[in-house]
């Protein structure tokens, strides 16, 4: 039941890879790119890959624990969409960059 929330117009996917690459930006309409930001990916990281709690990764960062739990609520639903929608990801690690 839960796999038919996850299809494109032509149906359902049996597989679907995510690969890290360097693409231009041109290829994307901006409409449709997850824009992650560093401070999203660094509160992602120090929960689900380093396993750390809120308030020890807050602490780690010298942030108060709302602070945390924002970078961290706004990373996880940007992945989320990303993966359900199937739309690229943007790692931003610049203003510069975000503004392309």
């Amino acid at each position: 039941m839960w796999r038919n929330e996850a299809t494109t117009g032509s149906g359902n996917l049996e597989e679907i890879f995510f690969i890290p690459t360097s693409a231009p930006a041109s290829i994307f309409r901006p409409e449709e790119v997850v824009e992650l930001y560093p401070e999203e990916l660094l509160a992602l990281k120090l929960v689900y890959a380093e396993d750390l709690e809120v308030d020890e990764a807050a602490e780690r960062l010298g942030l108060s624990k709302a602070t945390f739990w924002r970078m961290l609520d706004s990373g996880r639903k940007k992945m989320v969409t990303a993966i359900l929608q199937l739309r690229p990801i943007k790692i931003v690690f610049s203003e510069k960059a975000s503004m392309e």
